[in-house]
C-alpha cells in the first residue's frame, strides 16, 4: 500500500538558568501517512515509537476534533498537541450503535465495559454482557451518566459528534476524560464508512486485521457493483416514510443515493447534488414515485401497520404489488437492530441484499442479511 511521507518539526525549548541563555533543541518526527482509498474524516500517521491518529472536522475545513498520539508503554514522550493514549484499548465506553459494528468486526467487544442504551443492542456480547452485569448501562446517548462512567474510569469514551456544540462531551473532557468523537456517518459514500475500521484497528492494534476485513468487503462490494450492470431490467426504487408532513428521500450524492446507483437501480434523484436527505412534500413524492417498483426502508412491520399511517400509501404501485421492505431481519425482542450496528463495516452484504430484492435474476437462490419484505 502506498505510503506519503511528511514531517513534523517540534522545537523544545530548555533555559539555561545559570546564565540566561536559551539553548534550542530541534528534534524531527518522520510520520508515514497510511493511504486511505474513501474515508475523508480521519487520518493515521505513523512514527517510530507512536502512531498519529486525527479526526477531522467535517463542517469547518481545516479543523480538528481530535488529535491522539498513540502509544503502547506509556514512558514514551509524544508531543503535548493532543492526548496521548496507550494502545490497545482495554477499557471502552461506547455511545451509538455503528460503534460496537467495527468494534466486534476487530472481535473486540469484550473491551466494552458501558455503553448507551446496551438494551436495545442487537450483539449477542453486549447483550450478554449487560445480562450478566459486566457491562455498564450509562443512560441515554443524549444525557449519559457521567458519575457512572468516572467510576468505570474507562480509557476512552466513544461519541457521535455533529455540526452543533455538545456540551455533553465539553463536560466528560472537563472531567479528564478521554473523549473520541466519531463522525464516519458524515462520510458520504457507504464504502468511505467502512474504511473507519483502520481507525479501529489502530486503537485495538490490530491494523492489519482491519485492512484484511476492508480489503475483503471493497472487493466484494466491486464485484457486485459488477454484477449489478449484467441486470436486464433496471427497476425503479422509492425510500424512507412521511413524518410530520415530510417525506424525507436520499439525495443523489448521499451514500443511499449512490448504493442505489452502485445497484443498477433508477432512482428519480440520481442526479441531484444533495449530500444529505431531501425534506419533500407527500405530493411531490407522490408525483415523482407513484409508479416506482419497490419501496424500501419502511419503518413498519406489515402493510396493515404501514397504512395505518397514512390512507394515501395504498395508492402506490409497490404497496398494490407488495413489493415493500424494511431492514429489520436482524432483530432482537427488545428492538435491537443489526443493521444498525454491522451494517456500517460491511456495505457489501448490504448491497448484496439489495441486488438480491431488485435483481433476483442475477442473484439466483441467495437470501438476505438485512433487508426483508413486510
Amino acid at each position: 500500500m502506498p505510503k506519503k511521507i511528511y514531517y513534523i518539526l517540534l522545537i523544545c525549548c530548555f533555559c539555561a538558568c545559570s546564565n540566561n541563555h536559551k539553548d534550542t533543541n530541534q528534534q524531527t518526527i518522520l510520520y508515514q501517512t497510511d493511504s486511505l482509498q474513501y474515508a475523508q474524516h480521519f487520518s493515521i500517521a505513523r512514527a517510530s515509537n507512536h502512531t498519529l491518529l486525527t479526526i477531522h472536522n467535517p463542517w469547518h475545513q481545516g479543523q480538528i476534533l481530535g488529535k491522539y498520539y498513540l502509544v503502547q508503554h506509556d514512558s514514551i514522550v509524544t508531543p503535548n498537541d493532543g492526548i496521548k493514549l496507550l494502545v490497545p484499548l482495554q477499557k471502552i465506553c461506547i455511545q451509538s450503535a455503528p460503534h460496537i459494528g467495527y468494534i466486534d468486526a476487530l472481535q473486540q467487544a469484550d473491551k466494552v465495559i458501558g455503553a448507551c442504551s446496551p438494551q436495545l443492542f442487537y450483539n449477542p456480547t453486549i447483550v450478554e454482557s449487560y445480562q450478566k452485569g459486566h457491562l455498564a448501562h450509562l443512560g441515554d446517548a443524549y444525557q449519559m451518566d457521567l458519575e457512572k462512567i468516572t467510576q468505570l474510569a474507562p480509557q476512552a469514551i466513544f461519541t457521535t459528534a455533529y455540526p452543533q456544540a455538545d456540551k455533553q462531551t465539553e463536560r466528560l473532557q472537563s472531567m479528564n476524560l478521554t473523549v473520541i468523537a466519531t463522525v464516519e456517518w458524515a462520510e458520504n459514500n457507504l464504502l468511505a464508512r467502512a474504511e473507519w475500521i483502520k481507525l479501529w484497528g489502530a486503537l485495538f492494534n490490530c491494523s492489519i486485521e482491519a485492512d484484511r476485513i476492508f480489503t475483503a468487503t471493497l472487493q466484494h462490494y466491486q464485484a457486485l457493483t459488477q454484477k449489478a450492470q449484467t441486470a436486464q431490467k433496471q427497476p425503479s426504487i422509492m425510500s424512507g416514510l412521511p413524518y410530520k408532513d415530510t417525506w424525507y428521500m436520499p439525495g443523489g450524492k448521499s451514500f443511499m443515493g449512490q448504493l442505489f446507483k452502485d445497484a443498477n437501480l433508477s432512482y428519480y434523484y440520481s442526479n441531484n447534488e444533495q449530500t444529505s436527505s431531501l425534506p419533500l412534500s407527500f405530493e411531490t413524492v407522490w408525483y415523482h414515485f407513484n409508479q416506482a417498483d419497490i419501496w424500501i426502508g419502511i419503518d413498519a412491520n406489515n402493510q396493515q401497520e404501514l397504512l395505518l399511517m397514512d390512507e394515501r400509501l395504498h395508492q402506490f404501485k409497490a404497496v398494490k404489488n407488495n413489493q415493500l421492505y424494511h431492514y429489520r431481519k436482524r432483530i432482537t425482542p427488545q428492538g435491537g437492530n443489526d443493521f444498525w450496528e454491522s451494517a456500517v463495516v460491511y456495505p457489501d452484504k448490504l448491497l448484496q441484499d439489495l441486488l438480491i430484492v431488485t435483481h433476483p435474476e442475477v442473484m439466483p437462490n441467495d437470501t438476505t442479511h438485512y433487508i426483508a419484505p413486510l
